[in-house]
């Protein structure tokens, strides 16, 4: 038997095979097919190394059966055609629905992420002081932000030297030039506090003094100047006959410890009010103690330290500390906060026995910078 086979021979056989007229609808045959399990997937076996030529019948036979369902589809009636063709269309407009239902919902989706994004931006999570590397040929100007419980909530805005050459004509405005301008333009609702600049009344420097004439006193915002004008040494409370109030608000100037306080959520530094303090080392050491419901302690539960002052105000760690096991923002609130409560009395931070050598922005072989205010805020607050 000549086992040779080519293509020219399976031509000749496929030509000589019978002609086949099948009258069968096309359900038929495909139900014929489906029960001879034509269309069960077959487990994939490793080819044989032995060679085999039973394969050639197996064409004959799918060509045979090719030839069959061929045929039947010519003999459709032009009804059966449409009602395919119809089959067809609907299968694309189901697909087409689908695919514009997971397009809009993945617009929704990103519009919502660009939301979230769009307001993280606006109110950060967490703030950080003003460092003055970060102002640059800028001015920082500062102004105290009124929060809830009656809290005021010193900030700082760095505003670059191209913005305020705009607005104010001049590099280097005074603190009561850029409030007289700024105040006014201050989103205050929009990141959570409560509207209260610009104070009503007049406000005039002369050199070191500041001359305040209030239309309506009161101990709050009073307090809102002092932390507006920190650049001052003396606040003057101009009054009239019909206007009294307690002048202590306007004493010598107190230090305290800064706290962590929330407002919608979202920490700030601020001065707790309760305790007043002559030395840096008290009032490093009384940023524990003394938490209220509006005041929290910056300082990580369970970690201790002494304070000692000599060139710096040295604060060293009673067990070494590893920052890398502490929560990162809680842990930069600590050193920020103890930073802040050293910077009210003019004096720079060494940081003792912490593992690591540097960490985010700090370098603990050098004493920390003195920051220039707490709770920087983006430009953006300042409304055009």
């Amino acid at each position: 038997m000549n086992t040779k086979w080519d293509e020219e021979n399976i031509e000749k056989l496929l030509k000589q095979a019978p002609k086949i007229q099948d009258h069968r609808s096309k359900e038929e045959v495909f139900a014929k097919l489906q029960q001879a399990g034509a269309f069960e997937e077959q487990t994939p076996t490793m080819p044989s190394k032995r060679r085999s030529y039973k394969w050639i019948s197996s064409i004959a036979v799918a060509a045979i059966v090719t030839c069959g369902v061929g045929i039947s589809m010519l003999v459709m009636s032009p009804e059966e055609k449409q009602e395919k063709a119809n089959d067809v269309a609907m299968q694309n407009d189901n697909k087409q629905e689908s695919y514009n239902d997971e397009t809009a919902e993945a617009d929704a989706t990103t519009f919502a992420a660009d939301s979230a994004t769009t307001t993280r931006m606006t109110i950060p999570d967490e703030t950080s002081p003003v460092y003055e590397d970060a102002v640059g040929e800028g001015e920082v100007f500062t102004v105290s932000l009124a929060g809830a419980d009656e809290v005021n909530v010193p900030s700082a805005i760095v505003i670059p030297k191209e913005k305020l050459v705009e607005d104010l004509g001049k590099e280097k405005p005074t603190q009561v030039e850029m409030y007289k301008y700024y105040a006014p333009k201050l989103d205050e609702e929009g990141y959570g506090f409560e509207e209260q600049h610009p104070i009503e009344g007049e406000i005039i420097e002369n050199e070191q003094e500041l001359v305040v004439a209030l239309d309506k006193p009161t101990k709050k915002n009073i307090e809102a100047l002092k932390e507006t004008f920190p650049q001052y040494e003396d606040i003057i409370l101009d009054q009239n006959e019909s206007t009294k109030i307690e002048l202590s608000a306007l004493a010598a100037t107190q230090n305290y410890s800064y706290y962590l306080f929330t407002q919608h959520d979202k920490k700030y530094f601020v001065p707790q009010r309760e305790v007043a303090y002559a030395h840096v080392e008290e009032a490093i050491l009384g940023m524990t103690g003394h938490a209220t419901e509006q005041y929290t302690s910056a300082i990580v539960e369970g970690v201790t330290f002494s304070v000692t002052t000599a060139d710096h105000v040295h604060v060293k760690f009673d067990q070494p500390l590893d920052l890398e096991t502490v929560d990162y923002t809680q842990a930069k609130q600590m050193l920020e906060g103890i930073m802040l409560t050293a910077a009210a009395f003019n004096q720079q931070v060494i940081f003792e026995n912490i593992v690591q050598t540097t960490w985010d922005r700090f370098d603990f072989t050098q004493p920390q910078p003195i920051p220039v205010a707490p709770n920087e805020l983006p430009l953006d607050i300042i409304q055009p």
